[in-house]
């Protein structure tokens, strides 16, 4: 009976040190391995009407799974976020494609800014800059 237990054991041990996330120092450290982040929509400086709303299509890929991917609408008269939302996945890709309401938003300049966190904290932002008609 010692030895099914003793097995058992090792083999336990075995298994658990193979995850390497387990027993690597650090290991939700960033690895200097930057999400990559492509925006298809909006191009940059693209004018858009409050009544049509502005078209958000962004692909994300990472080796490690995601945390969330961040979108910040402000003025570039203002820090203050006319239009903010975000999109959790633990996924390695990740396909975003949504219809901002632009309802209310004053005519102007805006920056949209887009930031991708990965499950080891490496981030990456693109700004997007949107003309409101």
């Amino acid at each position: 009976m010692k030895i099914k237990a003793m097995l058992a054991s090792m083999v336990a041990v075995c298994m658990l040190t193979a995850c390497e996330d387990l027993f690597e120092d650090g290991s939700m450290q960033p690895d200097g391995s930057n999400p990559s982040l492509t925006v298809n929509n909006p191009s940059n400086n693209q004018a858009v009407t409050a009544t049509s709303g502005l078209r958000v299509n962004v692909t994300a890929v990472d080796k490690d799974k995601f945390n969330e991917i961040n979108f910040v609408l402000t003025s570039q008269n203002s820090d203050k976020a006319v239009v903010s939302f975000k999109k959790l996945s633990d996924k390695n890709v990740v396909v975003v494609d949504t219809t901002l309401n632009m309802t209310g938003v004053a005519p102007g300049a805006y920056t949209l800014k887009i930031s991708a966190t990965d499950k080891r904290t490496n981030l990456s932002e693109q700004n997007v800059l949107v003309n409101v008609k």
